[in-house]
C-alpha cells in the first residue's frame, strides 16, 4: 500500500514538472515571439481572391452611389436657381423677396439740399420663358446662317483651290513630259 501512495506521489511530481517545464518553454517562446514582433513588419494575411473581389465591388458601389447624389443635387439646385428667375408661373419654387437698395430720390426734377437716401423696394430683373425661348430662338437661327455662310465660303475657296492646283498639277506634269522627249531626243541623236 506504501508502494502505491509512492508511485502516485512521483506520478504527480512528474506531471507538475512536465506541466512547469512546458509552461517555461511557452513563455520563453512567447518572449521570442513578441521580441521578433517588434522588430518585424506587419503582414497582412491575404483574405482571398473572393473577397477582394467583392469588397472592391462595394467600395465602386458607394463610390458611384455618391457620384449620382451629389449631380442630382447640383442639378436640382441648378434647375430651382433658374427657374426662380422667370416672371411668368412655373413649376418651381416662388420667387424670392424683392431686394431693398438705396437710390437718391428727386422730386420733380428738383435736387434736394441734404444728401439722403432713402430705401426704396426695387424688383429683381426678370424674363418670361417666352421671352427667352424667342431670344435663345433668334440666336440659334443667327448661328445657323454664320454657320452656313462660313460652310459655303470655305467650300466655295475649296473649289478654286482644287482647280488652282489642278492646273498647277497640269503645268507641272505637261513641263515634265517636254523635258523627257527633249532627253529622250538627245540620246537619240547622240547615239
Amino acid at each position: 500500500m506504501f508502494q502505491l501512495k509512492g508511485d502516485r506521489r512521483i506520478m504527480s511530481v512528474l506531471l507538475i514538472g512536465s506541466i512547469l517545464l512546458i509552461s517555461l518553454v511557452a513563455v520563453q517562446g512567447d518572449d521570442r515571439i513578441l521580441e521578433d514582433s517588434k522588430d518585424a513588419p506587419h503582414v497582412r494575411h491575404k483574405r482571398g481572391i473572393f473577397w477582394d473581389f467583392f469588397q472592391k465591388m462595394v467600395i465602386t458601389k458607394n463610390l458611384i452611389v455618391d457620384q449620382y447624389s451629389d449631380t442630382k443635387n447640383t442639378l436640382n439646385d441648378i434647375y430651382n436657381t433658374v427657374n426662380e428667375q422667370f416672371s411668368d408661373p412655373g413649376p418651381a419654387k416662388p420667387t424670392n423677396r424683392p431686394r431693398v437698395t438705396t437710390e437718391k430720390t428727386s422730386i420733380s426734377g428738383e435736387e434736394t439740399g441734404s444728401n439722403s437716401e432713402e430705401p426704396t423696394t426695387t424688383e429683381a430683373f426678370t424674363i418670361s420663358r417666352y421671352e427667352l425661348g424667342r431670344i435663345l430662338g433668334r440666336n440659334f437661327r443667327g448661328l445657323q446662317r454664320l454657320a452656313m455662310n462660313e460652310f459655303s465660303t470655305a467650300l466655295n475657296a475649296t473649289k478654286y483651290n482644287l482647280a488652282e492646283y489642278k492646273a498647277e498639277a497640269d503645268k507641272q506634269f505637261a513641263n515634265s513630259l517636254a523635258v523627257e522627249k527633249k532627253n529622250k531626243l538627245k540620246k537619240t541623236l547622240q547615239g
